[in-house]
């Protein structure tokens, strides 16, 4: 493939992370903003070394004040950022397993890979590591929560390396599309609940002051916001490719043309 390829595709990838880091910073705002702050205003301040006031700002003990909107924007810009990086590593891996991936058209194999992503990236590790508001968690398991996190990612990934070789295995012994995609999806379930078993857990203590439902509304959002990511990288590399594809067929014409590529 030449340069101008390689450089047409990490630059739709960029374009398809701009799109999903956009969408996720949106649900940011919307789904885990708001249970954010009344995490904040219920957490007892004083013994942590910060101290909250009604401007909506947070002293360090150093008499420099954040503002929790400042805060907000930057987390907005960093989830925008992030999610171009993720786009561009999207669309490297689309290059090398789009033929390997389901789906007929561009923009099938685009969401089954985003599909994998999320499940893999941010499912998966949160079904055994939720994420908790502030207030919520011990900040010395950081460590401990970090390499069991890296665990699921890595066996996630071969979970999913597994669901496509029982795939292939069982396409070779039958022609029903049907037996094939249930074998996928039993490895995946089979494979899922045994991971979740096996891999050790954190016990996180939620304080009183703190409502279970926050939490779960925190974690919900936190989930929808990581969906919105990747909803968005998959749309939109998915319409980019079919551009591309488009492109590179001037003579057809449009009655001809499909999201194969």
């Amino acid at each position: 493939m030449g340069a101008t390829t390689w450089a047409q595709r990490i630059t739709h990838g960029a374009v398809a992370g701009l799109a999903g880091g956009t969408l996720s910073a949106l649900m940011l705002w919307i789904a885990v903003r708001p249970p954010i702050q009344q995490a904040i205003d219920l957490e007892d301040a004083p013994g942590d070394g910060h101290s909250h006031n009604g401007a909506g700002t947070v002293d360090h003990g150093d008499g420099e004040l954040i503002s929790r909107t400042t805060q907000m924007i930057g987390g907005t810009i960093t989830v925008i950022v992030v999610g171009v990086l993720f786009g561009i590593a999207f669309a490297i891996a689309y290059s090398r397993l789009k033929n390997r991936l389901p789906g007929e058209t561009h923009l099938g194999r685009s969401m089954s890979l985003a599909v994998f992503a999320f499940a893999v990236l941010s499912l998966l590790p949160a079904l055994k590591l939720p994420a908790n508001p502030p207030g919520v968690g011990d900040p010395s398991t950081v460590t401990e929560r970090t390499l069991i996190y890296v665990l699921m990612v890595l066996l996630g990934a071969l979970l999913v390396v597994a669901c496509f070789a029982a795939t292939r295995i069982t396409g070779r012994r039958t022609e029903q599309a049907a037996l094939r995609w249930t074998a996928g999806v039993a490895t995946a379930v089979i494979g899922s609940a045994a991971i979740l078993v096996l891999v050790p857990s954190v016990a996180v203590e939620i304080p009183a002051t703190i409502p279970a439902s926050l939490v779960w509304e925190f974690r919900t959002g936190s989930l929808g916001q990581l969906a919105g990511l990747w909803l968005g990288i998959g749309l939109a590399h998915g319409a980019l490719a079919h551009r591309r594809s488009l492109a590179r067929q001037p003579s057809a014409s449009p009655a001809a043309m499909d999201w194969t590529g």
